[in-house]
């Protein structure tokens, strides 16, 4: 079957184009990133540091209602030694632990650098495709239709189609 070396280039730049096409929203791309990355920072530890802070809050209230146990005179306050201890083991090693957490999850410098370059590379990131690559072609596009002479209908995985024309 003979090639038309051309009209596959020509094929080529228009398929290149309806992908441009699909990835001008560059803007929206960008600020998506970047808050993917702002939120993977500030959640780092969060659930554990949230659990330490309501399990103090736990103990803290469990100590106020054996305290107010004792004060109405509904038990003896050497019956609840050991329960005054174990609390006060749990609250001090949970205290400890809630510590290091927020001490982890500070931005150090250097962190907090490499992201600024890494959001002012996003920021200036083109997100064009430049030259024909198959295996991507490949992954992106669902299926090219012939519409006529000069135009086709590149249909992306996912439905969203570009019409473009073929020079």
């Amino acid at each position: 079957m003979p090639r038309f070396p051309d009209k596959e280039e020509q094929l080529h730049k228009a398929i290149i184009r309806a992908i441009n096409n699909y990835y001008s929203c560059r803007n929206d791309i960008a600020r998506i990133l970047k808050a993917n990355i702002g939120s993977v920072l500030e959640c780092q530890g969060q659930e554990e540091i949230l659990a330490a802070g309501k399990r103090l809050r736990e103990i803290d209230q469990a100590r106020n209602d054996l305290v107010n146990l004792i004060a109405s005179g509904g038990c003896d306050e050497d019956k609840l030694d050991s329960e005054f201890e174990k609390l006060y083991a749990e609250e001090q090693q949970l205290s400890e632990r809630l510590e290091n957490l927020k001490l982890q999850n500070k931005t150090s410098e250097g962190t907090q650098a490499k992201l600024d370059e890494i959001m002012d590379m996003i920021e200036h990131e083109k997100f064009e495709l430049e030259t024909f690559d198959n295996v991507l072609i490949r992954k992106l596009i669902e299926c090219i239709k012939v519409l006529s002479k000069t135009e086709i209908l590149v249909i992306f995985k996912g439905g969203y189609e570009v019409r473009t024309e073929i020079e």
